[in-house]
């Protein structure tokens, strides 16, 4: 995301404005003398919109230059699922459900039953490559339990989620792994997944 900062007064009120894309945070502007442009990298972050926010002064912008390409197709909503366990009737299948509601009493996220060695598994009816999995954190309790959940397609481990505080989404490229699912495991903390969207190509 591109932003074109005003030039003939006022430059400095650029300062601390921050980009997002969908819900993920991209970046925060950090104003800099006689800098006209400012450049803020979205990581190939999934979404609909692009949202610049100003929380401490006035927002100007005199131009916003948004790139990006069409992702591969969402292949998870609806599909097959299973966890390792499950708590507060907090079912399996709440994470393909197409409701990313981070509130945990909208039912609309999942639960293990142990603090421990958890997994979550999407499965597909043939293998995908699979270019990016996208998980909706849990907003209204206990949002670091995230950290260090790991993403595989099959046997292939794509990455690790790294806890962000007021960070909402992770983005994890797989990198086109091929298999025939997708899971999510947590070796040392309760698994909860408001949603799990997977994009990927046959």
């Amino acid at each position: 995301v591109v932003v074109y900062n005003r030039q003939n007064c006022c430059p400095d009120r650029i300062d601390g404005a921050t980009v997002y894309v969908g819900g993920e945070y991209c970046g925060t502007i950090r104003y800099t003398q006689g800098r006209v442009i400012y450049s803020i990298d979205c990581n190939k972050a999934i979404g609909g919109d692009v949202t610049i926010t100003q929380p401490d002064n006035y927002l100007t912008l005199c131009e916003v230059k948004v790139y990006g390409e069409k992702d591969n197709t969402l292949i998870s909503p609806g599909r097959r699922t299973e966890q390792s366990s499950t708590a507060h009737n907090g079912v399996s299948s709440r994470a393909v459900d197409c409701n990313t509601d981070g509130n945990y009493f909208k039912n609309s996220c999942t639960h293990s039953q142990s603090n421990a060695n958890n997994w979550w598994r999407v499965y597909f009816d043939t293998d995908y490559a699979v270019s990016k999995v996208v998980v909706y954190n849990r907003q209204d309790c206990c949002q670091d339990r995230i950290n260090g959940a790991a993403v595989f397609v099959g046997d292939e481990c794509c990455g690790t989620i790294k806890y962000e505080p007021g960070k909402v989404i992770y983005s994890i490229d797989c990198n086109k792994a091929i298999g025939g699912d997708v899971a999510i495991t947590q070796s040392h903390n309760y698994l909860t997944l408001c949603e799990v969207k997977v994009y990927g190509e046959k």
